[in-house]
């Protein structure tokens, strides 16, 4: 490890043409693409690495991709066998030819500590450094698929943490340097459409476009569906809540029910008068991706509370937060039966979360000034 002199924020390196390795899966646009292009825009020289091509396909029509076979499935599973060799060979010959400035590992699983090893080796001057949107430290999280994350924390200069309770499990198994870094939105897809151009089945009272969990959002759904709201539900992983439902749910009449993603994505959000957000118990999130795209496109959000919420938005001024059915209910009802006060709610949201620099241009400039201030080259 480098011990390089931590510099002040206003004596931050100058970021034009600094050369940034991002390494993941790129499976989803709005993740390592996303960062890359931004910090393109920052002026930095950016080279993706990511194996997608290596073990999935896409299909027409379909929403997630398709492992090429059983086979490449089990080798991405166990993060071992002869794909996966590939790619972590190929990633130190990258590294090598390349010759990057920093190297940033975004939700990294396939990639073992010798590989990191090595690649620290090749490039001795490099600043490593180590994210993951997902929660590897969760007790939900499959240790042997995390397993090559964890054992190669302390082999990163420094590790961003999506949520602020995972600051201490990175210093617990060994990072050196912790910062909070949060999820984002993007303007150039995350923004108001104009009513006209929503397909008519997107619009309704209020919209929850995100994944089943077990915590009790059943039941929340459930209840808005009977007190006479129309619901659209849109989301992964809703199939497993079919069995578990009543006969007499009014959400079965809502099935099937499958993920929507670029347009359609938006036009779920602003075809409603309001915007759900529940939070990932799983994950422990305090806040999600969707706490800043729902008031980016200019729709009013009703979320789960947390004390972290409430230090970004402020309550029923620029967002407004439930604690339980209750109170889901009953401000749902005030927020449908007050055009005026919903649409302040989504303006005032709206301005805060281009204000407040949540867009993923202004992320990446504090993510790369984080870098730059904290590791510097003793000159």
């Amino acid at each position: 490890m480098r011990n390089w002199a931590i510099t002040a924020a206003n004596d931050m390196p100058n970021s034009a043409g600094q050369r940034i390795l991002l390494v993941g899966d790129y499976m989803w646009p709005w993740y390592q693409d996303a960062c890359a292009d931004a910090l393109e825009h920052q002026g930095c020289v950016v080279e993706r690495f990511g194996w997608l091509d290596d073990f999935r396909h896409w299909r027409e029509g379909r929403s997630e991709p398709f492992y090429h076979s059983l086979w490449h499935r089990i080798q991405y599973r166990l993060r071992l066998g002869p794909t996966v060799w590939r790619v972590n060979r190929r990633l130190l010959q990258v590294t090598r030819q390349f010759q990057p400035d920093i190297v940033w590992f975004y939700n990294v699983q396939i990639i073992a500590p010798g590989i990191v090893r090595a690649m620290r080796q090749a490039l001795p001057d490099a600043t490593f450094v180590q994210y993951a949107n997902d929660n590897p430290f969760s007790a939900a999280a499959r240790p042997g698929l995390w397993r090559h994350y964890l054992n190669s924390i302390p082999l990163f200069d420094m590790h961003f943490s999506y949520r602020h309770n995972n600051l201490a499990d990175y210093r617990r198994l060994g990072a050196q340097s912790v910062q909070l870094l949060r999820a984002y939105f993007i303007p150039d897809v995350d923004h108001p459409e104009p009513q006209a151009g929503i397909p008519e089945r997107f619009k309704c009272d209020v919209v929850f476009a995100g994944h089943y969990e077990d915590d009790g959002r059943v039941a929340m759904l459930e209840a808005i569906c009977k007190a006479g709201f129309r619901l659209n539900l849109f989301g992964g992983g809703w199939t497993a809540a079919l069995p578990r439902l009543d006969a007499d749910s009014p959400l079965r009449d809502l099935y099937p029910i499958s993920p929507v993603s670029g347009a359609d994505y938006r036009y779920a959000i602003c075809g409603a008068k309001v915007a759900l957000c529940f939070l990932s118990a799983l994950n422990h999130d305090t806040y999600t991706r969707r706490s800043f795209q729902i008031p980016a496109m200019k729709v009013a959000m009703l979320s789960q509370y947390t004390d972290d919420l409430v230090t970004v938005f402020v309550p029923d001024v620029e967002a407004v937060f439930f604690r339980n059915q209750e109170e889901l209910l009953t401000k749902l009802q005030a927020l449908i039966a007050d055009d005026q006060h919903r649409a302040a709610i989504a303006e005032a949201g709206y301005k805060k979360v281009y204000a407040d620099g949540h867009d993923v241009r202004a992320r990446m400039g504090a993510w790369l000034k984080g870098v730059l201030t904290t590791f510097t080259k003793p000159s």
